[in-house]
């Protein structure tokens, strides 16, 4: 309970902030602003970057809850901790209570999977269905004596895979369809495929997908070509999206991404507990089936040309299963305590330091609101250390208590990041500007598109002299974009009132061109003129 408390609690103090939570709550919002649940679009625009599955689950949020921070957050919130439960489950079913609660805890308390469940994008609900997927296909594969029990079983696996493919795409099939070929090949285990009910199972899992691609087919045609071929094939070969790094990139964010249970995952993948067999197999393996997973997600994103930190997060479910399940074989209780300690050093060394990472768009004098928050969260690891010293802790304990501290002390650093709004989220910019937007009045971004602006004022602006990531959207609708600064200067002076947003570093050169106006907000990295 303590847990999900803290998991949920506070759920909308920060503000929707960068360009991926304004994008993925704005997509929802006008879903149920049209009526069109058919047709993504952003700003006004069509956007078929992604499936439309999380954009109805948020929207629904919207329509049940209302538009704010938390109902925007609230599907991913709840989604990520019902995969912490699932991994519980499935560690239980497989390997005794203590394996499955090992990996909860795990789980629920790793940097990546807790920073990734408390912010908007897909990667957790595609992570967390591929885990349903994958996890129905183990209960299902180590009670092959079963025939009921596999058949209904693997079902539910297809539908989970058919809803990762709604949330993003074809990895929704690729990944898992490539683990079971290598895992296959590997241990010689021909009877998994017999055992995959692939003829019911690509049933349940077209009857899911197939109505939604086929709607949003005939109703846009451009869909088909961009986002089978340049959201899915273009993307990973080549760099169309600037995404590019180099193979290792995954590496750091892996290490980082498990902390504090860094020792715990690594040992999990470096001495899984199976030995390499030199003849073919009847029997399923999960520990094998699990460890090919983990690394095969891992190299499957190395080779692509498109990475973001994001991708890698199917991995940790697979990691916490491997990790719950030689933590419950083999503890070793006095190593966590010293994880906890690193995180409250490593937060006391950065907390004087954190000027240094001063910029023009995040200046010191925030980061220097940011410095308590950091202390606070050191004195959660600190107090969690010394709990779990305590002589005669049975190891579960220890293991829920550095659990608890680890998801405090995140909890704590997330709530603190209100503190840099001003650089990362456009509510203050939104309620600025409002009084002037109430009568109807546009706004215009000139050079700029701040994706949560659309959110917090309830309403799209005109995009001036911008793409952004809308070109598909703006061919098939060009009437609605402006491309240069007459036709921008044409409709600001046939507005009686107007705001136009812009970077305050363009602000001098729009001035030399005739932009007329009074300055009503200022930021760190942005400005608002209204025409009246």
């Amino acid at each position: 309970m303590l847990i999900a408390l803290v998991w949920f609690v506070m759920l909308g103090y920060r503000d929707l902030m960068g360009p991926d939570e304004g994008r993925y709550a704005e997509i929802p919002r006008e879903m149920v602003d049209s009526g069109d649940w058919i047709t993504p679009r952003l700003n006004g625009f069509k956007y078929f970057e992604k499936p439309a599955f999380q954009y109805w689950m948020t929207a629904a949020g919207f329509a049940i809850f209302g538009e704010s921070n938390a109902s925007a957050r609230l599907w991913v919130a709840l989604i990520s901790f019902l995969g912490a439960l699932w991994v519980m489950y499935v560690g239980g079913r497989l390997w005794g209570v203590r394996a499955g609660l090992y990996g909860f805890l795990m789980l629920a308390s790793s940097l990546l999977y807790y920073a990734l469940g408390h912010n908007i994008t897909l990667d957790m609900t595609v992570g967390v269905f591929l885990a349903g997927g994958i996890g129905s296909l183990l209960i299902a594969q180590t009670r092959r004596h079963d025939p009921g029990r596999v058949r209904n079983w693997m079902l539910l696996g297809w539908a989970m895979l058919a809803l990762a493919t709604l949330t993003k795409g074809l990895i929704g099939v690729v990944l898992p369809g490539g683990v079971v070929l290598i895992y296959s090949l590997w241990q010689r285990d021909w009877a998994l495929w017999r055992h995959l009910h692939l003829g019911k199972g690509i049933l349940v899992f077209l009857g899911i997908t197939a109505p939604w691609f086929i709607a949003v087919s005939l109703a846009n045609p451009e869909f088909p070509e961009f986002f089978f071929i340049h959201e899915h094939f273009d993307r990973y070969t080549s760099t169309v999206h600037k995404r590019e790094q180099p193979a290792w990139y995954f590496l750091p964010i892996l290490l980082a991404g498990m902390a504090p249970w860094i020792n715990r995952g690594v040992a999990a993948l470096a001495r899984p507990g199976f030995r390499v067999r030199s003849g073919p197999s009847e029997d399923f393996d999960p520990v094998r089936f699990l460890w090919v997973y983990a690394l095969f997600v891992l190299f499957f994103f190395s080779l692509g040309s498109s990475k973001l930190a994001g991708y890698i997060l199917p991995m940790f479910p697979a990691i916490a299963l491997l990790a719950g399940r030689k933590m419950a074989d083999r503890p070793t209780p006095g190593i966590d305590a010293w994880a906890m300690l690193t995180t409250c050093a490593l937060l006391l060394i950065a907390a004087p330091l954190v000027d240094l990472a001063a910029s023009e768009r995040t200046p010191a004098e925030l980061l220097r609101q940011f410095r308590p928050w950091m202390l606070a969260a050191s004195l959660v690891s600190l107090t969690g250390f010394l709990i779990m010293r305590r002589r005669g802790m049975a190891v579960h304990w220890r293991i829920t208590v550095m659990a608890f501290s680890a998801l405090l002390t995140f909890q704590v650093m997330n709530w603190g990041f209100q503190v840099l709004g001003e650089s990362r989220s456009s509510r203050p910019l939104a309620d600025a500007i409002r009084p002037y937007t109430s009568e109807g009045a546009p706004v215009y971004n000139l050079g700029v598109f701040h994706r949560s602006l659309p959110f917090y004022l309830k309403q799209p602006v005109y995009l001036a002299m911008t793409k952004s990531e809308l070109q598909l959207g703006i061919e098939q609708e060009p009437e609605k974009w402006i491309p240069d600064w007459p036709a921008f200067q044409a409709k600001w002076e046939a507005e009686e009132q107007a705001v136009a947003v812009m970077r305050r570093d363009d602000f001098p050169s729009y001035l030399n061109q005739g932009l007329s106006g009074r300055v009503v907000y200022r930021d760190t990295r942005q400005l608002a003129v209204v025409k009246q």
